[in-house]
């Protein structure tokens, strides 16, 4: 411990005696060090985590599909109430299969009305999950009883914001759309389920499915989650599922509207609990722990550079210490001990900086990011940050070792003793490494302009509307209160008559579904005429939407054909529609549509189309735009309890906010309102993922260009000064200025053409990884690889003309008199 405590003071001693160099390695290892412990951060919390759930890896969902469906079929979709049931009660693979469903509840009791998601689950599901509440008790069997007294659990967020973290909260009365509930319970902080939503349920309630009337098979309204039982795995779930659907398919062949579960039609598809959450984002994340990998490489060799250059300039004072007696393995302890204290700093000061890129990384990343709230430097992210600078320090602290202690301690001394060049080895490595960071930065730098190519394209999707100068907010009406469907109509009828009298105000209209992303409705609807054709559509429409007598208009939806609806299309006229373009050419292609009938569920009354209206993005800006028919919102017959107001106005929409909450609060006081916000602004939460994506790589990027040219500049720079002889023997032998500029400036661009060959070829490699997040932007998308190219060579030799004008500045004289 003694000699520790002594080697400590002398490698203290021998940095401070060079700040410069000490202050420039720790400032590149902060920068790599800091990147690579906040990614490490995300990735360790979204990737690598279990869920906080007993026992997760047991945990699966379990979705059916409808592979056959228009725009390559219903993937990961929701099953019906019977289908609930059944798989419960015949598969013999799961302890336990749950239901839920999310919804939107108007909630009252609290502070004031409120607006919040609620998630709606079968009795079991929380016990399955295994997370002990923090006050009261979780929902049982018996709360899912049809019938049972409704009860609630909340989220400790909901608890704090609504009620004040009350102690006794629990038999608080609160309403549920009306509907009185007891207040059961109150989660633990953290505690989210279902796990990765961009908008996560606040409470939840029995889902009290009643087996006796669970619904008809056509209603896929449920999401199942399962836990399999000991000693079972999922692919022998997965084997006893596909058979269970081979025997139901072979015993009732579904028509096309029943439903049943068919191999081919309609088949059970499962997957683990965390595969799901995290399945969307995990190319994204590895993609940028590898970029920040990179960064960390790229800083790595910097001080690998510094190092090596420094070692050079120590060789006396390696060989008159192994003179005097020193040994090789005090010397690699020595060293080594400098080199950890340079990674010790250079993890102090990345801590700080990780901290900082967290915040940045949450605040951009918003809710596109499943399990952003686990998101932290907890004990692993700690360990990998130490794990990674006692590395570092060991490899670094070899540096100065590696020319010297390899060659005869004669030749040391009497290489030392004079003004010598480096050696061929010093410079191979030193070439080498900046070769290396040219390559990662390239690979980066080309990573984030294929990004940036497709976050501009998509920023060019026409969305089908036009947002600018839009104000949306969403109103919900609570069944309990508002019963008859004629009670539902007439409020819709007097917020929109008087939105759009509101000063300011050019016009307004409610909509049920708001693009750019709504859920998929997948209605069953019968069309007139229509002949099913082997391996064509089917009877099923993507998108339903009641809307505003105004709505086309006032969100610049263009027509195509026929027209808009007006006052006279009421509940008492004839029933009509309006299609889009996408459903018009699938089910009437080569003729017109208007005139022609559609019936909605196969029960409704016919309904004539009398409009073609232009596509809008229901799936996303990224997804094609899907079937969709509208309805006249007086003709919905009040199915329609939640809608959006949309109001165009005059100026800033944001200064309209009061007025429209006031309209709302004088036709119900009780009515909480929610999602206030601009129209652009619910376009941007579209993008907010490629948004986030495209940040981070971008700043990796600029990050890792800065230091591949600092790492060419040192390089440049210490090998002017080692052939500063050189350059005045030319010149005193004719050499022109010039001719040295362009020696040093070949020499340095020889390394970034090396560097820009390999980088090229890894670029294709991490353009694959990202190729899921790239919006019309191909693997190899030429123009980023080739402007990405000629900027790092740009910068190349930018880093060069410094050295390169000092070479050209030597004094022969000078030079020939110091040789």
């Amino acid at each position: 411990m003694p000699n520790l405590v002594s080697e400590v003071r002398l490698a203290v001693r021998s940095l401070a005696r060079s700040r410069g160099f000490a202050l420039a390695a720790i400032a590149c290892l902060a920068l790599g060090i800091g990147a690579t412990t906040a990614i490490f951060s995300v990735v360790n919390a979204v990737l690598l985590r279990p869920l906080a759930y007993k026992n997760p890896d047991g945990l699966a969902r379990i979705y059916t599909e409808f592979p056959k469906f228009p725009n390559g079929g219903l993937r990961r979709f929701w099953t019906s109430g019977p289908e609930f049931l059944e798989l419960r009660r015949d598969l013999r693979s799961w302890q336990s299969i749950d239901a839920w469903r999310l919804g939107g509840v108007n909630l009252s009791g609290s502070n004031e009305p409120l607006r919040i998601v609620a998630g709606f689950v079968s009795g079991g599901l929380m016990e399955t999950l295994g997370v002990q509440p923090r006050l009261g008790r979780v929902l049982t069997p018996s709360d899912d009883v049809p019938g049972a007294n409704p009860a609630v659990v909340l989220s400790a967020g909901l608890w704090n914001r609504a009620f004040g973290s009350d102690p006794n909260i629990l038999h608080r009365e609160v309403w549920l759309d009306g509907r009185k509930a007891n207040v059961i319970g109150v989660m633990p902080e953290g505690f989210q389920y279902p796990p990765g939503e961009t908008e996560p349920a606040e409470m939840w309630s029995a889902l009290q499915l009643d087996p006796a009337r669970p619904g008809n098979r056509g209603g896929h309204n449920f999401n199942l989650l399962g836990r399999l039982k000991a000693g079972t795995n999922l692919e022998q779930a997965r084997q006893e599922a596909a058979q269970y659907v081979r025997a139901t398919g072979q015993k009732e062949r579904a028509t096309p509207n029943q439903h049943m579960l068919d191999p081919e039609g309609h088949p059970l598809v499962m997957f683990g609990l965390q595969e799901e959450v995290t399945g969307s984002v995990k190319p994204a994340l590895l993609a940028m722990f590898a970029a920040v990998g990179f960064v960390l490489l790229i800083a790595c060799g910097n001080v690998a550079n510094l190092l090596l250059a420094r070692a050079e300039s120590r060789q006396r004072e390696i060989a008159v210490r192994r003179a005097m007696g020193a040994s090789t393995a005090g010397l690699i302890r020595q060293f080594v001990v400098e080199g950890i204290l340079l990674s010790l700093g250079g993890a102090v000061a990345g801590l700080a900086l990780a901290f900082g890129c967290l915040k940045l990384i949450l605040s951009a990343a918003g809710a596109s990011l499943p399990r952003a709230t686990e998101i932290g430097v907890d004990p692993t992210v700690l360990a990998f940050t130490i794990g990674i600078s006692i590395f570092t320090g060991i490899f670094f602290g070899f540096a100065p070792l590696v020319q010297s202690l390899p060659r005869p301690l004669a030749e040391t001394l009497k290489a030392a003793g004079g003004r010598t060049t480096a050696t061929r080895e010093a410079h191979f490595l030193r070439r080498l490494m900046i070769t290396s960071e040219i390559a990662l930065a390239l690979v980066l730098l080309i990573g984030a302009g294929l990004m940036m190519s497709a976050f501009w394209k998509l920023q060019t999707v026409r969305s089908g509307v036009q947002p600018e100068h839009v104000m949306t907010l969403r109103v919900a009406l609570p069944r309990e209160l508002y019963r008859q469907p004629a009670d539902i109509l007439a409020f819709w009828a007097k917020l929109e008559q008087r939105t759009r009298t509101l000063p300011g105000v050019l016009n307004a209209a409610v909509v049920n579904g708001l693009p750019p992303i709504r859920p998929v409705n997948a209605n069953d609807t019968q069309i007139e005429g229509f002949v099913q054709k082997q391996g064509g559509p089917i009877q099923n429409i993507d998108y339903w939407n009641g809307v505003g007598v105004n709505y086309f208009s006032t969100l610049g939806i263009q027509l195509v054909e026929g027209r808009f609806f007006n006052e006279s299309d009421g509940a008492a006229s004839q029933p009509v529609l309006i299609i889009n373009e996408t459903l018009a050419r699938i089910y009437y292609p080569g003729q017109s549509p208007i005139g022609k009938r559609m019936r909605p569920g196969f029960d409704d009354p016919w309904r004539t189309i009398v409009g073609v209206v232009a596509d809008v993005k229901n799936a996303g800006l990224d997804k094609p735009a899907g079937t969709e028919l509208y309805f006249p919102m007086p003709q919905t017959e009040g199915n329609f309890r939640s809608a959006s107001v949309v109001a165009r106005t005059q100026g800033d929409p944001v200064q309209m906010v009061s007025a429209l909450r006031g309209v709302i609060q004088e036709l119900d006081p009780a009515l909480p309102v929610s999602a206030v916000m601009p129209m652009t602004e619910v376009m941007a939460k579209a993008q907010a993922r490629p948004r986030f994506l495209t940040l981070l790589i971008g700043l990796f990027s600029a990050v890792a260009l800065g230091l591949a040219a600092l790492g060419i500049y040192s390089v440049m720079a210490y090998s002017v000064a080692q052939r500063t002889n050189e350059f005045g023997i030319r010149m005193a032998m004719g050499a022109l200025q010039g001719d040295v500029l362009r020696l040093v400036l070949r020499q340095g661009l020889i390394l970034g053409v090396s560097g820009v060959g390999i980088g090229a070829a890894g670029a294709l490699i991490l353009s694959r990884l990202l190729r899921g997040s790239l919006y019309g932007v191909g693997a190899f998308d030429p123009l980023p690889f080739i402007g990405m190219s000629v900027l790092l060579l740009a910068v190349t030799a930018l880093a060069c003309l410094s050295p390169a004008l000092r070479a050209t500045r030597v004094d022969p004289v000078i030079a020939l008199r110091y040789e």
